[in-house]
Order: C-alpha cells, then sequence, then structure tokens
C-alpha cells in the first residue's frame, strides 16, 4: 500500500487527526493568554463569517450547475477536508418527488456518487413501486455533501453552515414534494427528530409538500418496518394525483 492509498484508507476509517510525539494531558486547564484575547477583539468585525459566505454563494447561483461549482470551492466545511468527494444531488431535470437523506455514506465515497450502495438500490425498488423514476420524475439528494468520518451523524454546525446550499438546491430543483427520509433529516428541516411523531403528517417546507419516511439504510438494518415506508409512498402516490 502505498502513502496514497494508505492516506484514503485512513480517511475512510474516520481518522481526523495523528497521533503526536508527545501525549497531551486533556485534563490540564490551560492558561488562557491575555494576548490572543486582545488579537480577537479587535478583528475586523466585517469579515464575513463562513455561514455568511455560503449564503453569499447560495444566493449568486442561477442554476444546479452553478450551486454545485460554487459548492465545490467553498473550504469553510471543515468536513470538506476530511471527505474524499463533494456529492451532489442528481435525477430527474424536472421532479415530481425530491427525496433527502442525512448525508452520503461509504459506498457513496468510494463510488463518487450519492445512493450508489445498496441503499440506493432500494431506494430505487421504493420509488417505482409508485411510479417514480430518479431518471424521469424523482431527484435525490443529501443535506450535506461531504461523507462525515466514521459515518457519524453531521453536527449541528455543520448542518447550518450547509443549510444555505441546501435550500437553494431546493428551490432550483423545484419538486412538488419533499421526502424527508430519515429521523436526521426531519430534525434538522422540522424540528422532529422522533420518526413516530414525524410521520402520518403532511408539512410545508419552502412552500413545497413534504412528508418524512425511513431512510433506506434503516430499513436495511430494519426491514420489519419496510411495511411504515410503504405506508407513506402510498400517500405520496396519492397525492400526486391531486397536485
Amino acid at each position: 500500500m502505498n502513502q496514497e492509498q494508505n492516506l484514503r484508507w485512513l480517511v475512510l476509517s474516520g481518522v481526523t487527526e495523528s497521533v503526536g510525539e508527545q501525549p497531551v494531558n486533556r485534563l490540564k486547564v490551560k492558561k488562557t493568554d491575555s494576548a490572543s484575547i486582545i488579537s480577537v477583539s479587535a478583528e475586523d468585525t466585517n469579515t464575513p463569517s463562513a455561514l455568511h459566505i455560503a449564503e453569499g454563494l447560495a444566493n449568486e447561483a442561477e442554476n444546479l450547475e452553478d450551486l454545485y461549482k460554487k459548492r465545490l470551492n467553498f473550504e469553510e466545511c471543515p468536513l470538506k477536508k476530511t471527505a474524499m468527494h463533494t456529492l451532489n444531488g442528481w435525477g430527474s431535470s424536472n421532479p415530481d418527488v425530491m427525496c433527502i437523506v442525512e448525508a452520503p455514506d461509504t459506498p457513496d465515497e468510494k463510488e463518487g456518487r450519492l445512493m450508489s450502495g445498496e441503499a440506493g438500490i432500494l431506494l430505487d425498488k421504493m420509488l417505482n413501486a409508485i411510479g417514480l423514476n430518479l431518471n424521469k420524475n424523482a431527484y435525490v439528494s443529501s443535506l450535506i455533501p461531504w461523507r462525515p468520518p466514521g459515518n457519524r451523524a453531521p453536527t449541528e454546525a455543520e448542518l447550518t453552515l450547509c443549510r444555505p446550499f441546501f435550500d437553494k438546491e431546493i428551490d432550483l430543483v423545484n419538486p412538488k414534494i419533499l421526502l424527508l427520509m430519515g429521523g436526521g433529516v426531519s430534525k434538522a428541516l422540522l424540528g422532529i427528530s422522533a420518526l413516530s411523531k414525524a410521520r402520518g403528517t403532511w408539512y410545508n417546507y419552502r412552500e413545497r409538500l413534504v412528508r418524512v419516511s425511513l431512510s433506506p439504510a434503516t430499513l436495511l438494518k430494519i426491514p420489519a418496518q419496510k411495511k411504515q415506508a410503504w405506508e407513506d409512498l402510498q400517500q405520496i402516490k396519492i397525492k400526486l394525483e391531486k397536485v
């Protein structure tokens, strides 16, 4: 294994820092450097924050290609430094439904495409069951475009920093219905983390109809919950016939 392959393996394994030559006592209270406090307080308050930069880039985007290009060049999110790829949404250019997962996973990272593993195969089957197809009338994207180290859940700060790009993506994709897949997505966009409370009700986000269901990844782990997901899909099919 050469050096590059070794580094890629470490990133995929979730390693985010190296081991130093000297041990670090993390219980020791550090003395505050008064000089650094002065330096920070004297910073130019007009310097744009990372979130402000993200909002500005997202608002400038005129189409999806432009949005994805601007996000690719956005260096302020730490997740980008540990991920191999910036994974964009994909699917129909005129979708009825936009499926939203929380973040890319390991198979996505390896293939360089969102929903490319077993979860993606299951998603195709779920959509096909109600007459939807990612090549014809559906789209899939994620709240954040970078796989978190070790497949951990993204932090609230990371989600907030990526939100401007994601909200703009919804506006540009312009679906009739948003299908939130998983409690993490439901919590981030609706403030409801418990799927038992979020499912079974229609919501509204950015003037789009919203339905909450289980993620393909969860259904692969707990196949018994596919019945619940099927019920959610049936409600989407009925709603599409009316809108």
